[in-house]
């Protein structure tokens, strides 16, 4: 079997690869799979050379439609092959955290679709292994180059908007039984981290990109429909887990943010997608999205807010994993375990604040 093309040295500095592409793995290959695959087309130093499903006839399509040369449908088994660096999770939040230490017991650099885990507990776990092990390790937090939020945070990150005051953070989506029939069980089982805070965790990374770490939380949560018809379940099913949800934050660096979720909100934008509204507001100007690819703005004078040059594409975590993989270097990764750990306390946080109804601290949770 060949040796591994990372090594970690004495001081444990991750080593730069020996090869010029990363040789991927996928754990998952259902739908948000393909998302994936087409991030990874786009990239010269990378080759996805194996992918993993339970159901060998889906496998197979998946493989014949991306050109994967070896499938598998048990993870052990894959983790095995030689010339295979690192390893994409893209399954139910429930399974991350074992396939997770199973890839980095095998040596390999870890790509972990959001969110992390079910619990922060769960993500310190999987962080306190990777960097144990010495291996790369990112949560895919792609929304940051997805949405607008990674062009706005270049805009406040140049003063525009000067010290945040506060934010407001919307993200909904219809999966409602007779908007989205497609809509699948495993959405709405808590074994499954599903539900709208969940789901939509991506507004908890915002928060921290946009203003830094969250001191405390208060949180409302409602179940639309309690019970209700699935695509794999039309007699329907009990749900246990929130699909509308309301948050206030406080941010350690003064300011504060109100964050809405829902899986019960009608509507999609021009594009036929459902994209955050974010507005932030701060001592110099105002900054708000504008659809899903415009922003709007305004800084100094109290002008109305008007269209801003949105800049270069902001990078996704695809790249910068394989970029880090390549370098040798943790430091190019801007979304790491660590970052799904922060996103899963306020999670946490929300959780708590919601049972015992009262403003929860991140620092006592």
């Amino acid at each position: 079997m060949r040796l591994p093309t990372f090594s970690v040295d004495l001081k444990g500095t991750i080593l730069p690869l020996e090869s010029g592409k990363v040789r991927i793995g996928i754990i998952g290959a259902g739908g948000f799979a393909n998302t994936h695959m087409e991030q990874f087309s786009k990239l010269d130093n990378v080759e996805v050379v194996a992918a993993m499903r339970r159901n060998p006839e889906a496998l197979a399509e998946f493989q014949e439609k991306w050109d994967i040369p070896n499938g598998f449908t048990d993870h052990h088994e894959m983790l095995k092959i030689d010339d295979l660096d690192a390893i994409d999770i893209i399954t139910p939040t429930g399974s991350h955290k074992q396939l997770a230490l199973d890839a980095i017991a095998a040596g390999k650099h870890v790509l972990c679709d959001k969110p992390l885990a079910l619990t922060a507990a769960d993500c310190q776990e999987m962080l306190d292994a990777a960097e144990k092990a010495g291996v790369i390790h990112s949560t895919n937090f792609n929304q940051r180059g997805n949405t607008m939020i990674g062009r706005i945070k270049r805009y406040i990150d140049n003063d525009f908007v000067g010290r945040i005051y506060h934010a407001n953070l919307w993200w909904g989506m219809s999966h409602q039984y007779d908007a989205r029939p497609e809509t699948l069980t495993w959405r709405f089982r808590s074994e499954n981290g599903g539900g709208s805070v969940y789901e939509l965790i991506h507004v908890f990374d915002m928060l921290r990109f946009i203003n830094g770490e969250v001191k405390r939380v208060v949180a409302s949560f409602d179940t639309t429909n309690p019970h209700r018809p699935t695509a794999d379940n039309p007699e329907g099913i009990d749900v246990d887990v929130p699909d509308v949800t309301g948050l206030l934050c406080e941010w350690k660096n003064g300011g504060m943010a109100v964050v809405h979720t829902s899986f019960a909100s009608r509507g999609t934008d021009p594009d036929g997608k459902t994209s955050p509204r974010v507005e932030i507001s701060g001592e110099k100007g105002r900054i708000t999205t504008d659809g899903r690819h415009g922003m709007l703005g305004v800084t100094g004078p109290n002008d109305p807010v008007a269209q801003l040059d949105p800049g270069p594409e902001y990078p996704q975590p695809y790249k910068l994993f394989a970029d880090a993989i390549i370098a040798g270097d943790q430091s190019i990764v801007e979304t790491s375990f660590y970052d799904g750990l922060k996103a899963a306390e306020i999670v946490d946080a929300a959780y708590r604040s919601v049972q015992e109804s009262r403003w929860v601290d991140l620092e006592n949770i």
